[in-house]
């Protein structure tokens, strides 16, 4: 048995926040946390993706080491799209330099994010394990921060719900473990509502909500992007996703935040 306030002698950064990727983060109190799971969920072409790469390049420039598991895009794909939020470059002129092969330009700001490193096949549960231990084998220590994306992708079938909670549940042990947090990507109901509007935490596919501490719905508008916190253990949480944040994705795929919060 422990004291509970010998905490810090053993927790370590366990429970603590990373820096907040966008500032109207900062102001809803939507955390990060070290040794945590959290989830991006929405419909197909929500910017779910777009919104993990730019918080990945924000943390990878600031030093947080973070694997991310892409079984939902190829290499090519995340490295035009990377290269485009860095250097900010139109995303139609970063497609056709990478398909001439005249992506030498963007090679320096790629090398920015050299505390990142990626895995492109959806490989299972003890997969994601050994490729974290290997990581912690070679730098003495597990990275800052892990991307699924997307959840469904691991799965041996994509309608096996209690095979995707279980995965869940299992990443969440595994984020205690290594003290990493670990975010997830998955898909919502594509029949709720507006395409333009955030889901609400009822219509995450699979109901798989009950295990991350924190839960983003987001949605296209156009180039605006939309961000419902359905899930907050740690502060304010609209689970009906009648409040949202206002973002605007850029022809570059980097993200402006709009700093207000909508009704």
């Amino acid at each position: 048995m422990y004291s509970v306030a010998k905490f810090s002698s053993r927790t370590g950064l366990l429970g603590t926040p990373l820096p907040s990727p966008f500032p109207s983060f900062e102001l809803e109190n939507i955390r990060f946390r070290y040794g945590a799971t959290s989830m991006i969920a929405g419909k197909p072409g929500a910017f779910k993706s777009v919104l993990a790469l730019n918080m990945l390049v924000f943390w990878s420039q600031g030093g947080f080491p973070a694997i991310y598991f892409s079984a939902d895009s190829d290499e090519h794909t995340v490295a035009r799209r990377l290269a485009g939020i860095i250097t900010r470059a139109k995303s139609e002129k970063v497609d056709a330099d990478f398909t001439s092969g005249s992506y030498a330009a963007y090679l320096p700001a790629l090398r920015t994010l050299s505390t990142a490193r990626f895995e492109y096949k959806a490989v299972d549960l003890e997969g994601i394990a050994e490729r974290l231990n290997a990581y912690e084998a070679v730098y003495g220590a597990f990275p800052a921060l892990v991307f699924i994306d997307n959840l469904i992708n691991f799965a041996d079938s994509t309608g096996d719900w209690e095979q995707m909670r279980d995965m869940t549940n299992e990443l969440d042990k595994l984020a205690r473990e290594t003290t990493s947090h670990i975010c997830v990507l998955h898909h919502a109901s594509e029949s709720w509502g507006r395409a333009s509007d955030p889901v609400p935490r009822a219509a995450i596919q699979g109901k798989i909500t009950q295990i991350p501490r924190l839960a983003l719905t987001c949605a296209a508008d156009n180039r605006r992007l939309k961000v419902a916190c359905v899930k907050n253990t740690n502060g304010p949480q609209y689970p009906d996703a009648n409040r949202w944040l206002d973002f605007t994705v850029e022809q570059s795929l980097a993200i402006t935040d709009n700093s207000r919060r909508l009704l």
